[in-house]
């Protein structure tokens, strides 16, 4: 008994269109060949992808089914070129007519069936009026039976054609038969950003491709801890704050401190209870095993100067403010060292001589350079000048001194020469 299967052909109209089944009335076709079909609205050219052998189930039944009326002809092809060129010509009055009927939507195309006897007009949007005055107009004006068959964004950027984000050709006018069913879980499944232009497509729809990693995604969390999971590690408990699933890498808080974890540590250094998010996490393996399997890095030793150090009996604490508060004091007590420094401060040439002398001051005293005086009230001139002035200062000063002795020298001499005068 022959197969039922056998007499059924999958063919599609055009290309990456759903594939539509028809009888093949005992013809042998091969994959690729062109066939003339009859269908609902006419005769029509398709293209044979499923030959009558390879049909595994035949769903419809093959009563049901239309026939496949013959091979077509190279004269086939070339008239079914021929009307599609005309089809794309009168595209622009139709959608004049379709303003001037009030026809809801946008005309994307328009296509003849092969007798040339009925025109369809593929229509994109949501609403539905003015589509019986649009098709009564157009049939009136080319003389043909016209229709019109509303259409989704998805099928209109299919009937565009272009190219996606990563580059490649829309995988709707290429090769995919079937819209898969899309939802925004997806895009949250496999943490990407929640923003319409960097998840949609070309129709303004999510984009086709988040179906196609969905099961690889659901695979790899299978054997990765969940948001919040407790997991224990050899330095103690922590919580998974971050998963990046495609690195297979996760991010722990232990202790207030943010450890990313690779997947060479997951299960075995990392443990946790996949049975549920809070549960007591399973006993990690100690610090001094996870060293000596390599799977972490031992805390380096200090160096032998640093040891040494450390092992040296703790100083008092100094208090700097202290030390240069009671640096003048302790000068009091020098009163030569004092006298002395203080004229080499008053005249610049002796300061400028000796400018070695200012390295003998006290360690202390550095702390002093940006006060005019000290904590007690005494002027700066009375004790020793900072370690770090240089001899301008000081012949600044000298000079200031020698105008001063000017001054009272040439005020006197006028008075007394006033009075010899007179």
């Amino acid at each position: 008994m022959t197969d039922p299967r056998q007499n059924v052909a999958g063919v599609r109209f055009r290309n990456a269109g759903p594939i539509e089944y028809f009888h093949a009335a005992g013809m042998r076709l091969d994959v690729g060949e062109s066939v003339i079909v009859e269908t609902n609205r006419g005769p029509e050219l398709a293209r044979v992808v499923i030959a009558p052998d390879q049909v595994v189930v035949n769903e419809l039944g093959e009563d049901n089914l239309h026939p496949i009326l013959r091979l077509a002809t190279e004269d086939d092809m070339v008239h079914a070129s021929d009307l599609a060129a005309r089809a794309e010509e009168l595209l622009a009055e139709a959608r004049e007519l379709a303003d001037e009927s009030g026809l809801e939507g946008r005309v994307d195309r328009a296509e003849f069936t092969l007798d040339g006897e009925r025109l369809t007009f593929l229509v994109s949007g949501e609403g539905v009026g003015g589509q019986r005055e649009f098709s009564r107009r157009a049939g009136q004006r080319w003389g043909v039976r016209a229709s019109v068959r509303r259409i989704g964004a998805r099928d209109r950027a299919r009937l565009a054609g272009g190219y996606g984000i990563c580059g490649r050709e829309l995988c709707c006018s290429n090769w995919l038969s079937t819209f898969p069913s899309v939802s925004i879980r997806l895009a949250k499944d496999q943490e990407l950003p929640l923003n319409p232009e960097k998840i949609s497509g070309l129709c303004g729809r999510l984009l086709c491709c988040l179906s196609y990693e969905e099961e690889g995604y659901k695979e790899m969390k299978k054997t990765l801890p969940r948001m919040g999971q407790r997991c224990s590690t050899p330095t103690g408990e922590g919580k998974v704050v971050s998963i990046n699933v495609l690195r297979r890498q996760v991010t722990l808080n232990v202790g207030g401190q943010r450890i990313e974890v690779g997947d060479r540590d997951l299960g075995l250094v990392v443990r946790w209870d996949p049975s549920a998010r809070n549960a007591e996490p399973p006993p990690s393996i100690t610090r001094e095993e996870a060293i000596a399997q390599g799977l972490i890095e031992p805390e380096p030793e200090p160096e032998p100067e640093l040891q040494a150090v450390a092992a040296m009996p703790e100083a008092a604490p100094i208090e700097l403010g202290r030390e240069s508060r009671e640096a003048p004091a302790r000068d009091r007590n020098r009163p030569s060292r004092r006298r002395g420094r203080g004229r080499r401060g008053g005249g610049g040439r002796q300061d400028s001589q000796q400018p070695q002398q200012s390295e003998e001051a006290p360690r202390g005293r550095i702390f002093r350079r940006s006060s005019g005086s000290d904590p007690s009230g005494q002027q700066s001139g009375d004790t020793q000048p900072p370690a770090n002035a240089g001899g301008d200062q000081s012949q600044g000063g000298g000079r200031r001194r020698r105008r001063r002795r000017r001054r009272r020298g040439g005020g006197g001499g006028g008075s007394a020469g006033g009075g010899g005068d007179a």
